[in-house]
């Protein structure tokens, strides 16, 4: 356990010299999830909220998407560097060392997660935690809540990270499957639509994304549009998150057992 810490680490530290070395690079991780933010919000802004969404008023709307853009930014994250992983590392030739090194490569896959994670949405939080305060959704009965939700999203997202990783290690235009795991999860997760207003196919396919449990968690802690249940979203996460724990795994087996036998990294 000690020494998988020990790979986490040194992959944190890795990303952070390697990718987050400008102050140019930090000043865009805040800036361009707050301009989408906002193009969300003034979306909606001019048009009447009779409560069919479940909001009423400007503030909730605030709330709303406070709390679903605080979860996705990090689920977004997660994809962003997973497809940049693929590309970086397969470039300069340090994608084999998953495989050469003696290290946990499990905890490999986790700490380029991680890493990516800490390193970019941290200052988003915080202007979603501005936001939350603004709209009063913060209060001292909640409060006390708040750990327990970044500890949430922090398991949840890099797990899926991992999972990530792991697929796209094989994968030599990892593009296109970038575009199938994003887009799907910001429309069908409920972080801009609440997934009430889905039809019935759509809500189906919105329990495959473990982002949709979190949010929904996290809406429930701090009272926003008024969800009265968790026992269900906590039962759906952590199966979602034992699925993918075990797809981590068995496609770690399956690329290593390929690369054994061919000597490549590549699937096709």
């Amino acid at each position: 356990m000690k020494k998988s810490l020990f790979v986490i680490k040194a992959e944190i530290l890795k990303q952070q010299r390697h990718d987050y070395h400008s102050a140019f690079i930090w000043f865009s991780l805040l800036v361009w999830p707050i301009l989408g933010f906002l193009e969300v919000y003034y979306s909606y802004k001019p048009f009447e909220l009779t409560g069919y969404m479940g909001m009423s008023n400007g503030k909730e709307l605030l709330a709303f998407l406070g709390t679903g853009y605080m979860a996705y930014t990090c689920f977004w994250s997660m994809v962003q560097n997973a497809w940049s992983m693929a590309n970086q590392e397969r470039r300069s030739g340090t994608l084999e060392i998953i495989f050469l090194t003696p290290a946990n490569r499990l905890a490999m896959c986790y700490g380029k997660a991680l890493g990516a994670l800490i390193q970019e949405v941290w200052m988003f939080c915080c202007f979603c935690l501005f936001i939350l305060i603004y709209t009063g959704t913060i209060s001292f009965s909640n409060l006390v809540m708040l750990p327990f939700i970044f500890l949430l999203l922090i398991i949840s997202s890099t797990v899926w990270g991992g999972m990530l990783n792991t697929v796209f290690m094989f994968s030599r235009d990892a593009s296109i499957i970038m575009d199938i795991f994003d887009t799907p999860m910001v429309l069908f997760s409920g972080s801009r639509i609440p997934v009430s207003c889905f039809p019935q196919w759509a809500k189906v396919l919105s329990l495959i994304f473990p982002l949709t449990y979190c949010i929904n968690i996290m809406r429930f802690v701090l009272n926003v549009q008024g969800r009265k249940e968790w026992i269900g979203d906590i039962t759906g996460l952590t199966v979602c998150l034992s699925v993918m724990i075990a797809i981590t795994l068995l496609l770690m087996r399956k690329i290593e057992q390929h690369n054994r036998e061919t000597g490549e990294l590549q699937f096709y």
